[in-house]
Parts: C-alpha cells; sequence; structure tokens
C-alpha cells in the first residue's frame, strides 16, 4: 500500500471518529442521564448471555453430582441473568431509539443549515447536490444511532472474548470456533456494501419518483393536471421509476442475502465439527455432560452474537456511507463559500454605485452562456428598468448582483469593492425586493410581510407601512382577523389569490427601510396594467426616498413598458447581451428594439 493511502486511510479514520465524538456529544447535549443510562445498560449487556451460558453448565454439573443447593443456586443465577438481560435490552433499544430522534432532529437542523448558508442558490440546482443530499436526510437516522450501535457492537466483541475463554476451558481446540465467525461478518459486509452502492445508484430515480408524485398531491400543480388529464399518465411514469427502483434493491438485498447465508453455513459446519468433537471428549472421560450443554448453549450464544455484531456493524457501515455525505456537504460548504463572518461588510450606504465589468454566466453543465460580457455602470440613487423577452437573461442578472449566482468570469463592482470579497450575509442583509417566483409563505399575515426582515417582524408599525408600500392595504383589512390571519389552506387558515399572494410578497419585499438594492423583478404580473401602474409610481417614490437615505439602487423588471419608462435609464438585454442603455426618449428616438417592443405593445393596449 503506498504512503499517500495510507495516509488516506488514516484521515477516513480519524474523520469517522470525528463525527463519533461529534455524535456522543449531541447525545449527551440532548439528554445527559439518558445518554450515562444507555451506556452502563451496555456494559452490563455484555457479559449478560455469557453468563447464562456459565449458569446452565453449573447447573448440569450438579445436577450430575446431586447438588440440591448447587443445582437451585445456579437455577437462580441463570433465569437472572435471562430475565435481567431481556429487561435490560428492551430499556436499552428504548433510551437508544430515544436519544436517535433527538439527535436526527438536531443532525437535520444542521444540515439545512449548512445547505441554507451557501450564498450562491447554484447548489439547489445541480442534480448531484440534490441526489447526495437526499441520500443524507435518508440517514441521519443512522448517522445519529452509529455511535450506540458502534458501543453494541464493541459489546458483542467482548461477549464474543467471554466465550473464547469459556470455550478454551473445555479445550484450546474449541476456541478455533470463534474465528469461523470471521467469514459470515465479512461476506455479511461486503454483502451490505453492495446494497448501499446500488441505493446511492437509484437516488436520483427515487427524487425523481417523489417529485412526480408531489406535483398530483400539491395544490398550484394540482389543478394544471387535472384540468390537462395529465395526472395519470405522471403517476405511471413515477409507478415505473419506483417498480425499477425497487427491482434493483430487491436484486441487491438478494445477493446481500447469499453472501450472508455462505457465511452462516460456515459457522454452522464449525459448529457441528465443535459438537462432534466435544463429544469424543465426553466418551473418552475428558469432559462433562456440563461441558456439552456449555458448547450448546455457547453455540446459541455465539449465533446471537454473531447476529449482534452483524446488525451493529451493518448500521454502523451505513452511518459510515452516510458519513461521506456529511462530510462531503461540511466540505462543498466550505468551498462554495459559507464564510458568513468573513470579508468585507457592505457599506451603510452606497456612494458610488454597482459596475458590472465584462460580466458573464453560464449554468453548470450548460452549453451557451445566458449572459456575455455585461458591461454596465448603475450610479448611487438610480434607478433602472430592465427590459427584454421571455429567457433573455434579466432574471439570472438581478441574482448575480443580489449575490444569489456568482459570475462565470468578470465581476461585479460595490463603490469599487468586488463583490465576492464582502461577507455574503452583510451583503444579503442591504438587498431587499420581490422576485418573480416568490415565496407563498403559509403563516399569519404579519409573519408572512416580516419575514422580509427578521430584526422588525415583531413591528407591527413597520409591516403595516409595508403593507402601504404595496398597495396592500385593502386586501389586510379584508382579513377576517387583519395582520393576526392565519393565511393559507394548508394550517386551515384563509386562502388568498395568486395576485394576493404577490401584494404580500410585495409588502414582504418593502419592509427592508434602509436597503442598497432594492429589486422588483416581474412584482405585479398577477395584477392588471392600472393597478401596476399606480403601484409603480409608490415604487418610484420609495425609491427615491431610499436613495436620498443610503444611495441605494433599484432596478424594475417588467414586460409593461408604460411602467419602466418611469425609471433613470432603461437597459435592454436581448440573448444574454446588453444591446441598448438610455432614458425612455433616447431609446424611442433610436429606433431599435425598445421602440419597437414599446410601440407594438402601445397599439396592442390601444
Amino acid at each position: 500500500m503506498s504512503r499517500m493511502s495510507r495516509v488516506a486511510r488514516f484521515l477516513h479514520r480519524y474523520e469517522n471518529l470525528r463525527i463519533a465524538r461529534h455524535m456522543l456529544t449531541l447525545s449527551f447535549r440532548a439528554s445527559p442521564v439518558v445518554a450515562s443510562v444507555n451506556i452502563a445498560l451496555i456494559l452490563l449487556l455484555a457479559g449478560a448471555a455469557v453468563f447464562t451460558s456459565l449458569a446452565q453448565r453449573y447447573l448440569v454439573d450438579a445436577a450430575g453430582r446431586h447438588a440440591f443447593g448447587a443445582v437451585v443456586v445456579a437455577t437462580a443465577l441463570g433465569v437472572l441473568a435471562h430475565a435481567g438481560s431481556f429487561a435490560l435490552s428492551h430499556v436499552q433499544g428504548e433510551a437508544s431509539q430515544d436519544l436517535t430522534v433527538r439527535v436526527a432532529r438536531e443532525l437535520d437542523h444542521e444540515i439545512l443549515g449548512l445547505t441554507a448558508r451557501v450564498p450562491t442558490v447554484t447548489h439547489l440546482e445541480q442534480p448531484e447536490f440534490l441526489d447526495r443530499l437526499t441520500a443524507l436526510r435518508r440517514g441521519t437516522q443512522a448517522l445519529a444511532k452509529s455511535v450506540w450501535r458502534a458501543a453494541l457492537g464493541a459489546a458483542s466483541l467482548l461477549g464474543l472474548a467471554m466465550s473464547t475463554v469459556l470455550l478454551g476451558g473445555i479445550h484450546p481446540a474449541l476456541t478455533l470456533l470463534v474465528a469461523f465467525t470471521v467469514p459470515t461478518v465479512w461476506l455479511a459486509a461486503r454483502g451490505r456494501a453492495h446494497y448501499r452502492t446500488v441505493l446511492d445508484a437509484r437516488t436520483q430515480s427515487e427524487r425523481l419518483e417523489r417529485e412526480l408524485h408531489a406535483l398530483c398531491l400539491r395544490p398550484e400543480p394540482a389543478k394544471e393536471l387535472r384540468i390537462a388529464g395529465s395526472a395519470p399518465m405522471l403517476d405511471r411514469r413515477a409507478r415505473a421509476q419506483w417498480e425499477e427502483t425497487s427491482h434493483a434493491l430487491v436484486r441487491a438485498r438478494a445477493r446481500a442475502v447469499s453472501y450472508e447465508a455462505a457465511g452462516w453455513l460456515v459457522f454452522v459446519g464449525a459448529l457441528l465439527a465443535g459438537l462432534a468433537f466435544t463429544l469424543h471428549l465426553l466418551t473418552a472421560g475428558r469432559a462433562s455432560l456440563g461441558d456439552l450443554v456449555l458448547l450448546l448453549s455457547l453455540g446459541v450464544t455465539l449465533s446471537s452474537q454473531i447476529s449482534q455484531v452483524l446488525f451493529n456493524l451493518s448500521q454502523v457501515a451505513d452511518a459510515g456511507h452516510v458519513t461521506r455525505h456529511y462530510l462531503w456537504l461540511h466540505q462543498y460548504a466550505e468551498t462554495a463559500g459559507v464564510r458568513s463572518g468573513e470579508g468585507t461588510a457592505a457599506p451603510d450606504r452606497l456612494a458610488q454605485g454597482i459596475s458590472l465589468r465584462q460580466l458573464s454566466f453560464a449554468y453548470p453543465g450548460a452549453g451557451a452562456p445566458v449572459l456575455q460580457n455585461i458591461d454596465l455602470d448603475l450610479p448611487a440613487g438610480s434607478t433602472l428598468g430592465l427590459v427584454g423577452i421571455n429567457g433573455a437573461g434579466k432574471s439570472t442578472l438581478v441574482k448575480l448582483l443580489t449575490g444569489m449566482y456568482q459570475p462565470t468570469s468578470g465581476e461585479i463592482l460595490v463603490d469599487g469593492r468586488p463583490l465576492t470579497r464582502l461577507d455574503p450575509a452583510s451583503w444579503a442583509g442591504r438587498c431587499s425586493g420581490t422576485l418573480q417566483d416568490f415565496a407563498k409563505l403559509e403563516f399569519l399575515a404579519r409573519e408572512s410581510v416580516g419575514t422580509g426582515d427578521l430584526k422588525r417582524i415583531d413591528d407591527r408599525s413597520a409591516v403595516t407601512e409595508a403593507v402601504e408600500r404595496a398597495g396592500a392595504t385593502g386586501l389586510v383589512e379584508g382579513l377576517p382577523e387583519g395582520l393576526d390571519t392565519q393565511l393559507g389552506t394548508v394550517f386551515e387558515g384563509t386562502e388568498l389569490s395568486h395576485g394576493q399572494w404577490q401584494k404580500i410578497a410585495l409588502a414582504r419585499g418593502l419592509l427592508r427601510d434602509r436597503p442598497l438594492l432594492l429589486v422588483l423583478d416581474e412584482p405585479t404580473s398577477a395584477l392588471d396594467p392600472q393597478a401596476e401602474h399606480e403601484l409603480f409610481e409608490q415604487f418610484i417614490t420609495h425609491a427615491r426616498a431610499a436613495a436620498l437615505a443610503t444611495g441605494a439602487i433599484t432596478i424594475l423588471v417588467s414586460h409593461r413598458f408604460s411602467t419602466v419608462h418611469m425609471t433613470d435609464r432603461i437597459a435592454v438585454i436581448d440573448s444574454g447581451r446588453l444591446t441598448e442603455l438610455g432614458t425612455h426618449a433616447e431609446l424611442l428616438a433610436a429606433g431599435g428594439t425598445y421602440a419597437e417592443l414599446y410601440t407594438a405593445q402601445a397599439e396592442a393596449y390601444a
């Protein structure tokens, strides 16, 4: 084995030990008393089965000597050991399960926290990341119980060592019987490893099956599916994925079982040979009947101990497999830029503005870039209208400016400093607005608005002002309990129309009172043109107030040119390139793409 390979194996074992220590820490944090009791019970269970076998040996030997008192004592000790083992095993199982549930919950929070702290959203659109995240979340229970399964496995191995001592007391050659447990453990581990490999390979199919069925269960897509009558087709596709995955897993499990069965055949053959040898010793007067009973009892004990070792090792191996995904997520988060608190803090106000220099972006795995060589200056306090046909790259540009994506090439400068050198959390805290794919947060109305600026979520006056700026005052006043109304039907609240949800999202985006960048990406697409025009007038008023306070830049993205012309300048994006830039009057006079689109839309409305 090469030196690098040995180092890699050492580091892998070190990481596994570190994760085990972390799981143990989480267990004691969840409940110090239950964790301590669990350790004590595992130690007691280690020798309980062997003690039972030993009591049976003394019972048979005492009966052979007609020692009534010894028979009673051996019987009492055997019953006590057996009953104690049963009771302690039950209590230990409950304690372990309680800790597993608590630790798994902590792990879920940790995993989701790591995922949420990645400053971009690119990873949430990558199949590899989603597959590994699915495998990790599926394995949190295994990871949570791994330290206890390892302890139980160690206790089983201790029991095997005790059994070895007792077998050596009958005859030294019988200690070889324990050695024949190794093939059983090795073959079972090999089969289990194959099953885990197949399980990982089918993760994407499993995720696809769940997503297809979820489309039929979520209210929004379910409506369209009912109208189109496509729900049965999606169900068939989902079922095909499920059947394909199930068949692959059944085949893998059958292979694993065959490996384990072969291992058990080896052990049973060795046990039968041991029994024949002990019978020979008995007939030769070199062993007692109690020794034969002890061997039979230890044979049962050994099989039980092997089963426990196999089960616990398989659980630990499963956890080790999940550990790879767990460590991968930590590494991914670090390399992707989880640097909260690092970098320069975003400025309190803009003095110069935001500049884009040769900015290009392509989605991972995509051929053509979405944006190419964008050069654009956004002076502090200015407003910019962003227009272009669907798919031109407008929303992608917005996500780059807010730090959700990182450029493939080029850079974004904030008052002359590269955006990549700013603390992502700090910059996110200075951005605000509403995107076209807004969230419908089914909280209390004031909470659904208040999440736009968490430090002001309980500030009713601030929430009310944001509602007014979004033109949603009438909507809120019409709710059964005003701002305290539960929204959405999932929690038996009041359902809103799509346009009403958008107004709530608008209020949420306008809650932050001192942003440096305010982005409104198709924020009124569900409203009629007149209502949209009135709201945009309010937005411009709000933008000018923010510009005076912090030098804030406001970007309005809309397909309706009657509203965009209110901005200081208008940028036209066409096939990922900036093709026109100027005021409404300048672009009309130029007679380019903007003039053609504006004229066509004006004639359509006329």
